[in-house]
């Protein structure tokens, strides 16, 4: 006799299952106040945990400050630690897989059968069954797959150099980071020197100006001498506004880079006159071009990629090979007709797609045609970095005239502004000479701070095209002060031209034709001369890691 309850239990989850997938809705749009409520979220995020500013901002300060909040350096940062993570995730993939299973089952009959004979095709047995309605079962296996590991070995290592390539973007990120927070800081401190002088300028000009419109309405001078008197008087006022606009302008940006709030206040240490001298270049251009070799960003991040393009030949070919599976177990069934409940199992398996064959010697071109793709994409990127390093060289000289000309115009116009003041006591000059006199030295001095913050920028370009980090390899202390104190010390290191050029080490052997040379030329060879010094190995904590110059401190120091 059948019994129902099994079959009616089967329709109802059926059923259930079939309401339950018609009941899901479509996600609902996000309203107004999803919006805000994450743009209050996000803003306390973006804005959270950083230290208050207290004193003056100095350049180390505000370098700092953006390596350490900056949301293009967070970024980068956590995309660095995803890929670490992902390495753990390749080198799990290398591991047995041991998989534990339990199960219930029920019939809502007897699964049983019979038997007929083949000679006569009568049924030789009568129905029986050798399994229970219900039952349930376990079983742990612990297997092994051996092209599995292959393909996850060097899957594993694909992703140690995507790890170091994402390490090399940041480091890139970094670089960008700080070039533009120099700049910012330059334009912005010089716009903080100015920013008194211009307002009391812009009043003057005002008052001059207000006072020549009622000049020109009670005609006590000629009607066109009083217009141009105003045309004039108005050019050097949109000139003023246009130079007070600038100064505002500088302050957000570099407030920017640091990932201060909009509106933050906050005060720049002061730069005189006497600290806007240019600096010195300490290295040649063979030098940078050396540095930019080894050190560049962008063609370490390329040549963890050529690795890749190695490794995906390599798995290509690996998954045209035999498959070997190795597999081993306990299993426990709760069937009363078995003999044994409990048994352990062992085994191996051998599978092979013998069409993979046809398929060797296209894969192992395409293969080939990768590498090469890679070594000339990264020869072709070798030619841009020399490129760049020589624009930077350039650029920088360039740089470094223009602020010796706008410097010596600076000091010209101040002298011209002296001796218009002097007249104008005097009654020899006009009220007009003397406000164009003072507008024209606040522009030429501008000019001039803006000339050397042109100049310090591109002496960090080129820095950065030679691929020389501000950032030793490890930072103890990574408060914003710390990191001050650090960038501070390194830059004086750069400065200083303390950083070490690499060299290759000559193991090329020696021609044939000096193995053959005389014995007496042999015995008055000169003396080898002592090796240059190994290249160092970079390393260190990874998130402050930039590959840079801890090791010039050492030899500073003695």
């Amino acid at each position: 006799m059948s019994r129902p309850a099994p079959r009616h239990l089967a329709l109802g989850l059926i059923t259930a299952a079939v309401l339950s997938g018609c009941a899901v809705t479509p996600p609902a749009a996000l309203t107004t106040q999803d919006l805000l409520q994450q743009d209050r979220s996000d803003r306390q995020a973006m804005f959270a945990a950083q230290e208050a500013i207290t004193a003056p901002v100095t350049l180390d300060e505000a370098i700092a400050r953006a390596i350490k909040y900056n949301l293009q350096q967070r970024l980068a940062l956590m995309e660095r630690a995803l890929e670490d993570n992902l390495v753990a995730v390749q080198n799990q993939g290398m591991l047995p897989k041991l998989a534990a299973r339990a199960g219930l089952r029920t019939r809502s009959n007897e699964y049983a059968s019979s038997s007929e004979s083949i000679l006569t095709g009568r049924e030789s047995l009568e129905p029986s069954t050798s399994q229970e309605r219900g039952m349930h079962s376990a079983d742990l296996q612990l297997s092994w797959n051996v092209l599995d590991f292959g393909l996850s070995y060097f899957g594993a290592k694909a992703q140690g150099n995507k790890a170091l390539a994402a390490e090399e973007r940041r480091r890139r990120v970094v670089a960008d980071i700080i070039r533009q927070t120099r700049s910012a800081y330059w334009n912005a401190v010089t716009a903080e020197r100015l920013k008194d002088r211009v307002a009391q300028t812009l009043a003057e000009t005002r008052q001059s100006l207000d006072y020549a419109r009622q000049t020109g309405e009670r005609r006590l001078v000629a009607p066109l001498t009083a217009l141009r008197y105003q045309r004039d008087l108005l050019s050097m006022v949109r000139q003023l506004e246009t130079l007070d606009a600038d100064l505002a302008l500088a302050r957000s940006r570099l407030a920017s880079l640091m990932n201060l709030a909009p509106g933050a206040t906050f005060q720049l240490a002061r730069i005189d006159d006497d600290a806007l001298v240019a600096p010195k270049l300490p290295y040649e251009r063979t030098d940078l071009e050396a540095l930019s070799m080894v050190r560049r960003a962008e063609l370490r991040e390329e040549g963890y990629q050529a690795r890749n393009a190695v490794l995906e030949t390599r798995m290509s070919l690996l998954r045209l090979l035999p498959n070997a599976s190795l597999f081993g177990g306990v299993n426990y069934d709760s069937n009363k007709y078995l003999a044994n409940s409990n048994w352990a199992d062992a085994g191996m398996q051998v599978s092979w797609n013998l069409m993979n064959v046809l398929s060797w010697s296209a894969i192992e071109k395409s293969g080939k045609t990768r590498e090469q793709v890679a070594e000339l994409r990264r020869q072709a990127l070798r030619m841009t970095v020399l490129t760049q390093v020589n624009v930077a060289w350039l650029e920088r000289e360039r740089a470094e005239a223009l602020f010796n000309r706008a410097n010596e115009l600076s000091r010209l116009q101040d002298a011209i502004r002296t001796q218009t003041e002097n007249a104008a006591r005097s009654n020899a000059e006009t009220q007009l000479e003397l406000v164009r006199a003072r507008v024209e030295t606040l522009l030429s001095t501008r000019a001039r701070d803006l000339a050397y913050a042109e100049l310090l920028n591109a002496q960090s370009t080129v820095y950065q095209a030679a691929g020389i980090d501000p950032l030793p390899d490890q930072v103890a202390d990574l408060s914003v002060g710390g990191l001050a104190r650090v960038i501070a010390d390194t830059n004086r290191l750069i400065e200083r031209g303390h950083v070490e050029i690499p060299r290759l080490l000559d193991t090329a052997p020696a021609p044939v034709a000096a193995l053959q040379a005389e014995p007496a030329a042999v015995a008055q060879a000169a003396p080898v001369p002592a090796p240059l010094p190994a290249l160092r190995t970079v390393g260190g904590d990874r998130w402050n890691s930039l590959g840079s110059i801890a090791a010039g401190a050492d030899a500073d120091a003695r």
